[in-house]
């Protein structure tokens, strides 16, 4: 085989470390990003919090902060996004290689001369951010949103029945026995292990008898809330039948239904509990209202002991007419650089000291840079959904807006992948609660007019038409789509049905009255 040589000349779009790692830092959610600094500054002395919050003279006396402009992030993420969805050439742009920096090509070593002049400071990017966000705290607009209102303060069912326990005069030995109990019952407060099982947990030298045992779950299940400590459903609506004054109407047929009949119930076989209990259609009526009445879920108005809380990203509020995007400044990580090893560089050390300060000098740089574009991207998409869904934060979400990744992508002139990387694990926080910015894009169903809605709209509509339909008379998946119609929205029966699923409704034959 003849050799020969041949010069040929193409074009190839290659990502510095830099991009990949901004690209990286994108993707992360808050609670991921933090566990990211927190290991950075674990391995590089060079990197530090910048806890003074100092915007004046911070860059001489207090070591180099590294801010990116919105403008330069949006032009770097659009050339990455190229080479991740296989495209095999393209043409660089001159944002990608600054005047000191050559394209990164594998193997090739890194030095700081590498690295370009980044004279911003940190505390001035930020500062904006936090200037834009304070104006609107504190203008005096009664619809300021503050994130620790969410913040929910309830106790747990274990604080509040052991609270009770030790405000009674039971025997410590009978307070032990209680505490054993408490902590064995599951998350909707129902006891599911034997007795055997709670008195195998003490020393057998105590002596501890089965009878001691359940006479202190008798007195639980007295405690507030009633029917703590309940073995299963039926076993609790009988501890709130049994509660009752007798002169209840109804009550003596609701007790033998719970305690005979309960499967019939279940199953909506009205007619033949009738005639197994053998009573009239109005007493029927009567006892199974009372039992509708009742409610098992004792643990609504209780935490969590596992409960997490989401922090936002991004605020929103509103200012005059319109609605507004701001990053969090509770959850905005600053950095900074260690002037004290930078200094270093300037004395006389050693050339494998100087070597390892370079390179962390390098490092750290690259990774606040990376964290100012991270913000500045989130930003700039988080505005961008706002302004095209302010008839949500103005009406709630029957006036959402049909949208998908690309709408926000075609606007801001990034690829779609960019755009999910900046959503997803993201959350916002406006007038209407906590949404994760996956929420606001959805998919478009065509009006009658020629327009079109959205599924979460639509989703809305069918949950409101559920709520106020009559009780003995449930509405149809066919019904509602007419309904739908008539409101100008083409819907599908099986669509209706999908949207009614994943909302977890039930069918109209489970979702009809009991009476």
């Amino acid at each position: 085989m003849k050799q020969t040589l041949n010069l040929k000349l193409s074009q190839r779009l290659i990502m510095t470390p830099q991009l990949k790692q901004s690209l990286r830092l994108l993707r992360l959610s808050s609670q991921d990003l933090e566990q990211e600094v927190q290991n950075q500054l674990d391995s590089n002395p060079l990197l530090e919090r910048n806890e003074t919050g100092n915007t004046t003279d911070d860059t001489s006396s207090n070591g180099e902060d590294i801010a990116v402009s919105t403008d330069a992030t949006k032009e770097t993420i659009i050339k990455t996004a190229a080479t991740e969805n296989g495209i095999a050439s393209a043409t660089i742009d001159s944002s990608l290689v600054e005047p000191n920096e050559a394209p990164y090509v594998e193997g090739e070593s890194e030095s700081l001369a590498a690295e370009q002049d980044l004279s911003s400071n940190w505390d001035e990017q930020s500062s904006s951010h936090q200037a834009a966000y304070d104006n609107q705290q504190y203008n005096g607009n009664s619809n300021a949103v503050e994130f620790t209102q969410f913040v929910s303060k309830q106790e747990t069912l274990f604080e509040h029945l052991n609270w009770q326990i030790q405000m009674t005069t039971l025997t410590n030995r009978d307070k032990s026995i209680a505490s054993s109990i408490l902590h064995s019952l599951d998350e909707e407060g129902y006891l599911t292990i034997a007795l055997d099982e709670i008195k195998q947990m003490f020393d057998p030298e105590l002596e501890i008898e089965e009878d001691e045992i359940n006479a202190v779950l008798s007195l639980i299940k007295t405690l507030e809330p009633i029917g703590a400590g309940a073995r299963d459903l039926q076993d609790r609506l009988q501890i709130f039948l049994t509660r009752m004054p007798e002169e209840t109407a109804g009550l003596n047929v609701a007790k033998r239904i719970v305690s005979e009949h309960l499967d019939l119930v279940a199953s909506h076989n009205l007619s033949k509990l009738k005639k197994q209990l053998g009573i009239d259609e109005q007493l029927l009526s009567t006892s199974l209202n009372l039992i509708t009445t009742l409610n098992p879920r004792i643990t609504t108005n209780f935490k969590s002991d596992d409960l997490s809380y989401v922090i936002p990203d991004i605020l929103v509020k509103q200012n005059n007419q319109s609605w507004q995007a701001f990053i969090n400044p509770d959850n905005q990580s600053k950095l900074r650089i260690n002037q004290l090893y930078a200094d270093m560089l300037k004395s006389k050390i050693d050339d494998s000291e100087s070597e390892y300060i370079q390179s962390n000098l390098l490092q750290a740089k690259m990774f606040i840079k990376g964290i100012m574009s991270r913000y500045d991207t989130l930003l700039l998409v988080s505005q961008t959904i706002v302004e095209r869904q302010q008839d949500f934060f103005r009406e709630g979400e029957d006036s959402m807006q049909p949208m998908v990744l690309q709408d926000i992508a075609d606007e801001l002139d990034m690829h779609e992948s960019t755009i999910s990387r900046a959503t997803s694990g993201k959350y916002l926080l406006c007038n209407r609660g906590v949404y994760e910015l996956k929420f606001f894009f959805s998919s478009a169903l065509t009006a009658t007019d020629g327009s079109t809605s959205s599924s979460i709209a639509i989703r809305s509509l069918i949950k409101k038409m559920v709520d106020h339909e009559l009780k003995n008379k449930p509405l149809s998946d066919n019904k509602i789509a007419q309904m739908l119609e008539e409101q100008g929205h083409i819907v599908a029966r099986r669509t209706v049905a999908k949207y009614r699923e994943s909302m977890q409704i039930a069918p109209s034959s489970q979702r009809k009255s009991l009476i």
